[in-house]
């Protein structure tokens, strides 16, 4: 895929790198360049300059980009920089990541799709909290996505899926069962040592 990245702070040069490792075509766009030096190692092409001037994503080859992700540290330029690319330039895929949850409403009105950090810092503290582990987050159809795993106690032994799921707040998608994974039905119960996969949504 042919994929420019706004932004090379640590989250933009990581992900950068991730994507050039991958086998896509990477460009990165920043404004500021002492922080291109985040992708010194990174075999891809970096342009200074300001994300939303239509110039600037022409030399990055927006006119055939598949996909645009805008991760600076700033939610107004990746709001307009995001639409940009998906009102005057038609990129199919335009992710953004955001800081105010506050300011997603406003995202999802122009159909862009968007990583709150804030929102998902939170979430991932809670479920730890709460003992889940081994999460992983997933955007499905414009919303993320997070599933993880959680061990069962003495008292959920005979418990079905629903009751667990219930309780949790979460929908159960399944079990681990003896280093098997078994898809929750309805009334399936839990058995001891049992682990539960749950899936929400953030």
């Amino acid at each position: 895929m042919q994929i420019i990245v706004i932004g090379c702070g640590k989250v933009g040069s990581s992900l950068a790198r991730e994507l050039v490792e991958a086998g896509n075509e990477v460009v990165i766009i920043e404004n500021d360049r002492n922080l291109l030096t985040n992708a010194d190692d990174i075999d891809c092409i970096k342009i200074n300059g300001v994300p939303i001037d239509k110039d600037v994503l022409k030399s990055a080859g927006i006119e055939t980009a598949d996909a645009v992700c805008a991760v600076t540290q700033d939610d107004n330029m990746n709001i307009m920089t995001s639409q940009v690319a998906k009102e005057i330039f038609k990129v199919d895929r335009v992710i953004a990541r955001i800081f105010n949850p506050g300011s997603r409403e406003l995202f999802e009105e122009f159909g862009l799709e968007t990583i709150c950090s804030t929102s998902l810092t939170v979430d991932a503290i809670l479920r730890t909290l709460g003992g889940e582990q081994d999460e992983e987050y997933h955007l499905m159809a414009g919303t993320d996505m997070v599933f993880s795993t959680v061990e069962t106690g003495s008292a959920n032994v005979g418990m079905s899926v629903e009751e667990f799921s219930e309780i949790a707040g979460k929908h159960v998608l399944g079990l681990i069962r003896k280093q098997r994974r078994i898809l929750a039905m309805p009334g399936t119960k839990i058995e001891k040592g049992d682990k539960v996969i749950l899936a929400a949504l953030l």
